[in-house]
């Protein structure tokens, strides 16, 4: 797997999938994760699994969305982008195009991942999920075609490198010039938030390259060329929209969003304080125990990351699922106190864990005092479903119990994490309004 692979999506269901291959040969009664149980639990059918899409077509429950209308005129043109991109190309390539099997298969994959960007913004439920994968598409289209304009063309990698620079110095710009006006503070901060990560995400200048050679080199400057032209293209457009919606005596939040982050990154380092030691299993590391230390190390890392001076909006957004985070450990914990193990015997086991996340997403939504305050967080819950059901699609025939470890993890982070973002709103809306 590549290094720009690895944090995709794309990247994790090839690694899912590798596991998911291994466990189906593994030797019956080995590799059970913190089953306990002397005798190994029957096999279940996966016709009694949740009946899950393929992992291809999977959809989240719910997505993000700005809370400013986003026009099928930008979705189109950055549609466009993508089909000009690819249109450079002499696809399929060929070993006469491209004779090294590796590069070429590095630059098919590029832009097969491309057309599924497409693909999947079309069947995006919300307009911002189609822009995000608009912004992955193109960059992936740019790797394949800047991977090829090296061979028909001579591109370097100064040429791209100078490009994206230049981007850069714009982005720093919009970043400097953000003035942080609105007349709802809620909706303001949520908007506000979108335009600090799109330009933050436009100046990341980290050297991600996993790549020697020269032609994917060229490749991966191109990826980093079109990632920062889309990052800001978005931003501004994310701003302006916004603007244009606003009254003329509207004002501006940033010594509200500033004081608010204050506040709340104080209660974050409350709650991490307070945070009781960590039990003594006694060596029996099981599901529960496992998930109990991630969700804590979760929580903990939230409240150490807060806040970004340089990002004001931001640090408020991103205490929702830091406070989220923290109840959602008490969450868990009380269950494991209670008893519950998290492990499962039957697909109906399956089917009731993955139920409750769905309702759980969805009843939290309706609950938060401010729904757009809470959309991201229960998205990145949705999400959370969404890997789990990827997993259970793998599956063929009959799985372990043990097997289902993970995407029972998942199902159950969504769960106690989605219930604890009403709550978190609103300790958020009183930072805000205080």
């Amino acid at each position: 797997m590549t290094a720009r692979d690895a944090s995709t999506r794309r990247g994790f269901l090839s690694a899912a999938a590798t596991a998911a291959a291994a466990g189906a040969v593994a030797l019956a009664g080995c590799g059970e994760i913190g089953s306990g149980a002397a005798e190994t639990p029957d096999p279940i059918p996966t016709g009694e699994l949740p009946d899950v899409s393929r992992f291809e077509d999977t959809t989240p429950v719910l997505e993000d969305d700005l809370p400013v209308g986003i026009g099928s005129d930008r979705l189109r043109g950055s549609a466009d982008r993508v089909t000009e991109l690819l249109g450079t190309l002499p696809l399929p390539l060929e070993p006469a195009d491209v004779p090294n099997g590796h590069v070429r298969r590095q630059l098919r994959e590029a832009a097969e991942a491309a057309t599924d960007g497409l693909d999947a913004a079309r069947s995006a439920t919300t307009r911002l999920a189609a822009l995000n994968s608009l912004r992955r598409a193109r960059a992936e289209a740019r790797y394949a075609a800047e991977g090829w304009a090296f061979v028909a063309e001579g591109r370097t990698v100064a040429d791209l490198r100078a490009e994206r620079s230049e981007t850069a110095a714009d982005a720093e710009a919009v970043r400097s010039a953000q003035e942080y006006r609105g007349d709802d503070r809620i909706r303001a901060v949520v908007l506000h938030a979108y335009v600090e990560e799109f330009t933050r995400r436009a100046l990341d200048d980290r050297d991600r390259s996993a790549e020697t050679g020269r032609l994917l080199t060229v490749a991966e400057w191109g990826e980093r060329a079109e990632s920062t032209r889309a990052y800001l293209g978005d931003a501004r457009y994310a701003r302006d929209r916004f603007e244009a919606s606003l009254p003329p005596e509207a004002e501006s939040f940033e010594g509200t969003f500033a004081g608010a982050a204050e506040t709340l990154r104080a209660e974050l380092t409350r709650r991490r304080d307070a945070l009781p030691p960590e039990p003594d299993d006694g060596g029996d590391v099981g599901s529960a125990e496992r998930l109990r230390h991630r969700l804590r190390r979760d929580a903990v890392r939230r409240a150490e990351d807060a806040p970004d001076p340089e990002r004001p909006a931001g640090a408020v957004t991103d205490a929702v699922a830091g406070l989220a985070g923290f109840s959602a450990y008490d969450r868990l914990r009380e269950r494991i106190e209670d008893g519950e193990r998290f492990e499962v015997e039957t697909g109906a086991d399956v089917r009731e864990f993955r139920s409750a996340a769905v309702e759980s997403v969805s009843a939290a939504l309706e609950a938060s005092p401010r729904p757009t305050l809470a959309r991201r967080v229960l998205a990145d819950a949705a999400r959370s479903i969404a890997y789990g059901d990827d997993e259970l699609a793998r599956y063929r025939g009959s799985v372990r119990p043990g097997r289902l470890d993970d995407p029972i993890r998942r199902y159950v982070t969504a769960t106690v994490r989605a219930r604890s973002v009403p709550g978190a709103c609103e300790d958020v809306i009183e930072a805000l309004y205080d």
